[in-house]
């Protein structure tokens, strides 16, 4: 009987260390930061060049108010989400200063060809989640889709790095990215003409003595509640006004000369920031 009770509790020890390893969660699937701490290319997408250019300005802006930007390329997921991911790799590197937050983390998945910024708590005011989405859908996505990694992140790590130089009035030279301007021309086109629709429907009912406010109610979820670029939104109400207000022919000047189509705008660690979910993901 003894030896029964015995072999019984052997066997059940052996299920529960069976079940622990089968369904234990795998918590190896997030990479750990390599001596370079800013880049790390686990994907094996990123020249040398790109790599030394992404850890020398990292350094000299961390060196100037502890904002980190870590740039990390992994091969796949594991089966998590990239927001799950990024969350938590970004937790484990600890991305910038522990009292600013001021980190960035910029993540590439290969396999499931996502790509994800996580921003730290303390630079969501100057990068919220809609500025981030546009800068890669500007910036990166349109090298990613072409399979053009490294340029890619090189580009969008300069909108980034610029436009946090720029918002904090560091001291640090930066460079501006490439703008994808191929891609605006449809836009600025859709946003005159809504534009010249919504001001001619306008200034037909006032001279009819109708009630207008309907068309700027219109106006105003079309191009302030749908997020647009800033630049087709100013050419837009441009287009408003002076179809309301002004000779019409003025919009074609406007549209020209008006707007922009291009937008310009060994032993390291992390400092001990932490992030909240801040951010944008993109699929390319």
């Amino acid at each position: 009987m003894k030896y029964q009770t015995f072999h019984l509790n052997r066997i059940n020890y052996l299920i529960l260390i069976f079940l622990s390893i089968v369904f234990i969660p795998n918590v190896k699937a997030i990479v750990n930061p390599t001596s370079n701490f800013y880049v790390n290319d686990y994907a094996n997408i990123l020249s040398n060049e790109t790599e030394e250019y992404i850890l020398n300005k990292s350094v000299l802006l961390n060196n100037v108010d502890g904002t980190q930007i870590v740039v990390v390329t992994v091969k796949n997921l594991d089966g998590l989400s990239i927001e799950d991911y990024a969350l938590e790799l970004f937790r484990n590197f600890k991305i910038g200063d522990k009292e600013k937050n001021n980190g960035l983390l910029l993540l590439l998945a290969l396999e499931e060809r996502e790509f994800r910024v996580e921003v730290g708590y303390g630079l969501e005011g100057i990068l919220p989640d809609g500025k981030t989405g546009r800068f890669q859908d500007e910036y990166i996505i349109p090298y990613l889709t072409n399979d053009n990694f490294d340029e890619g992140i090189k580009n969008g790590y300069d909108a980034f790095y610029s436009e946090i130089v720029k918002l904090n009035n560091l001291d640090l030279e930066y460079t501006e990215p490439k703008g994808n301007s191929s891609n605006d021309g449809p836009l600025i086109l859709i946003s005159i003409t809504v534009g010249i629709i919504l001001g001619a429907l306008t200034r037909v009912s006032n001279k009819k003595g109708e009630i207008t406010s309907i068309y700027f109610i219109i106006f105003l979820v079309l191009f302030f509640i749908i997020p647009l670029y800033a630049h087709l939104l100013i050419i837009n109400i441009l287009a408003f006004i002076i179809t309301v207000f002004i000779d019409p022919s003025l919009i074609f000047y406007t549209s020209f000369y008006g707007g922009s189509s291009g937008g310009s705008f060994g032993g390291f660690t992390g400092g001990g920031g932490s992030s909240g979910g801040g951010g944008s993901s993109r699929h390319f």
